[in-house]
């Protein structure tokens, strides 16, 4: 059951045992820990409890969580995922590897399995209003907002509110 996605100069693929400490110096990271629901510190413990979670719910089908790489290289820059239930795409880069478009690219991959392999019309990306560097990676990636209220979320004992951005399927030819 192994998914590797290509497209952009990427390659997505299932995390594996030997990516542990990759994920460490990934997530152990202050703008992550605000974020995410990503546990901080994000040590080896960490890791192993987020990869096991990661491997269930693959199994249960409902979230694909995939570590962006690049054409040639193996080594983890960040992960894009997707929960099924929600249809949304979510993302975290490596602080050492931002601003190179790899959140935009591996959206873009991501979206395009949702609508072509997966058949989903719309696909949503939630973000935080003041989040202006998300804003800037939906955009680029073709997503736009709403206009739904903001919905509140609590989590980590922080309270604040997430917009929804969609990216609609292109038309059938």
């Amino acid at each position: 059951m192994d998914l590797r996605l290509n497209g952009h100069g990427l390659v997505l693929r299932r995390w594996r045992e030997d990516d542990l400490p990759t994920m460490v110096e990934l997530f152990d990271d202050p703008d992550i820990a605000y974020r995410t629901p990503l546990a901080s510190p994000f040590d080896l413990a960490a890791a192993r409890a987020y990869l096991d979670k990661a491997h269930r719910l693959y199994v249960e089908g409902q979230r694909i969580q995939l570590a962006i790489t690049e054409e040639g290289d193996d080594r983890p820059l960040g992960e894009v995922l997707f929960n099924r239930a929600g249809r949304t795409i979510g993302y975290g880069i490596g602080a050492a590897h931002r601003r190179r478009r790899l959140a935009v690219r591996a959206v873009q991959v991501l979206t395009d399995y949702a609508h072509r392999r997966l058949g989903l019309p719309h696909v949503y990306l939630e973000i935080e209003p003041d989040n202006d560097p998300s804003k800037g990676v939906a955009r680029a990636a073709g997503y736009r907002p709403t206009g739904r209220s903001p919905q509140p979320v609590t989590d980590k004992g922080r309270v604040y509110t997430l917009e929804t951005w969609v990216h609609d399927a292109p038309a059938a030819p």
